[in-house]
């Protein structure tokens, strides 16, 4: 079966990104744009377009032209707009590198991506300059590449390459993602069409989430051609603190988060110091989101929690539908196409069968960097993600597909395991991994992070009751925390040998 996103006449227009953004800088003037959260400072929407024609004018001047690659290495700031905008406006493809990356890690990347120059943030600098690029530049504006602002590059066209963005390498090496500036500008204008990405110039957005990454690119930019205030800051991995204040100093209306996040907003009893009220949506994504999970922040925060289904390599593939049906990621984005595929057979499989979700439309990326077979010669996306979709379109995640878990000829779903664990009260996080056994093939373990004190005999009770016997973990292990990326991925990798 052949599923096609509402509305099925929707055709994205072919753009250039920078324009899309400083277009509605035009139109806002001197209305705050970007506010870093932590220090106060501010850029207006006059001024990070200011600065965007300026930054594109010193890349010129330095030799930057169209098709060639810079790299951003930053934290969240205002200024990483500005780089990232005018870098676009004076033709190059922009990469994005994690500022926790090793000196090693950032060196492949530079390799893959051969960026003739890389703009650092003060953390980054000495392993960028250690990685042995030759180029290096401070992200601040006080010292980054300005001139007097100039004419865009000439001769640019939307099939040119805006963003290399890495995969997380959760279960492999990272690839570079080659995004055009047409698939780009195909999701800012599709996402308005989902019920969550509808914001108006009187939102005012809180994006935690890394730049670096594609999800906190994409909410960004979409964010500014809104003409909402974008209201940042590099957030460190528990730091709940800093996060509701940052809500509640800037009255937040709009905010993207992963479920660590949304897991400590709907149990951390810090949160009841703080005002909340003016928060209207969180957009969760970049990992599964428990059904119970968001109905009990919805709950405790009096406001909408919408459950996502992102990726790197095609944007926003299904988002919150209206009504919302429990446990789903949302319906298909607008404008694109789905099917459900027997992975052993290729044959395409019907309603509620589950399968890999193959997906094509315009947002879809070209391909990796200097490996293209996927998308296939059909345009379709092998995305990975086990899934089954109903007959209205509504998207289930069941797992990753490299993640499932063969104990004795049976298909275990880690993701599974880890939802019904993490509905238990003093369970505050959940991974479950395949470890070899000599009799089974494979058989589940867990990893919990724990909010209160349990037995694992009390959790495997609870788990008794909720899964079949072939999916229970054949052990139980309390660990501090459990390991994700910096947009909550679960590091699976990273406990196999635990």
């Amino acid at each position: 079966m052949l599923w096609r996103s509402a509305p099925e006449t929707f055709q994205s227009t072919p753009a250039l990104v920078d324009e899309l953004v400083l277009g509605a800088a035009a139109r806002h003037g001197d209305r705050p744009a970007l506010v870093d959260a932590r220090t106060g400072r501010r850029l207006t929407f006059a001024q990070l377009a200011d600065g965007a024609g300026r930054l594109a004018a010193g890349l010129a001047e330095q030799g930057i032209r169209r098709g060639d690659r810079v790299t951003l290495v930053a934290a969240n700031c205002p200024d990483y707009a500005v780089v990232l905008y005018g870098a676009l406006a004076a033709g190059a493809a922009v990469a994005s590198a994690n500022p926790a990356l090793t000196a090693p890690e950032l060196a492949r990347q530079f390799a893959a991506s051969k960026s003739r120059l890389v703009f650092a943030d003060e953390r980054s600098r000495a392993a960028v300059s250690q990685a042995g690029t030759t180029a290096v530049h401070r992200l601040e504006l006080t010292s980054v590449l300005l001139a007097p602002r100039g004419a865009a590059a000439a001769g640019r066209d939307p099939s040119d390459v805006a963003t290399l963005c890495p995969s997380s390498g959760t279960s492999g090496l990272p690839k570079l993602a080659v995004h055009t500036h047409a698939g780009f500008a195909a999701f800012l204008q599709a996402f308005p069409h989902t019920a969550c990405g509808r914001l108006t110039p009187r939102d005012v957005v809180a994006n935690v989430i890394p730049l670096t990454h594609l999800f906190g690119m994409a909410f960004l930019t979409h964010s500014l051609c809104s003409g909402a205030t974008v209201v940042t800051t590099a957030l460190a991995p528990g730091d709940l603190e800093t996060f509701l204040r940052m809500l509640q100093d800037h009255a937040v209306t709009v905010a993207p988060v992963t479920p660590p996040l949304l897991q400590a907003l709907a149990h951390d009893p810090a949160v009841d110091g703080y005002d909340l009220s003016r928060l209207r949506v969180l957009f969760s994504s970049a990992a599964p989101c428990p059904p119970d999970l968001r109905e009990r922040a919805e709950a405790r925060l009096g406001c909408s929690v919408t459950d996502n289904l992102g990726s790197t390599e095609a944007w926003c593939v299904a988002g919150a539908a209206d009504p919302v049906v429990r446990g789903s990621a949302g319906r298909l984005c607008t404008g694109l196409e789905a099917v459900v595929v027997d992975p052993d057979t290729g044959a395409r499989r019907g309603p509620e069968q589950p399968g890999e979700l193959w997906v094509r439309g315009s947002q879809v990326m070209a391909g990796y960097l200097e490996d293209e077979d996927n998308p296939d010669a059909d345009g379709w996306l092998h995305t990975g993600d086990l899934c089954r979709l109903d007959a209205d379109g509504n998207v289930f995640v069941v797992d990753r597909l490299k993640e499932l878990i063969k104990v004795a000829g049976y298909s275990v779903a880690p993701a599974e395991v880890e939802r019904e664990l993490a509905a238990h009260p003093a369970v505050a996080d959940a991974a479950v991994v395949g470890r070899p056994d000599p009799h089974l093939g494979e058989v589940p373990v867990a990893f919990v992070a724990l909010s209160a004190p349990v037995a694992a005999a009390e959790l495997r009770a609870w788990l008794a009751g909720r899964l079949a016997e072939w999916k229970q973990p054949r052990a139980i292990t309390v660990i501090e925390r459990v390991p994700r990326t910096p947009v909550g991925k679960l590091l699976r990798r990273a406990l196999q040998s635990a």
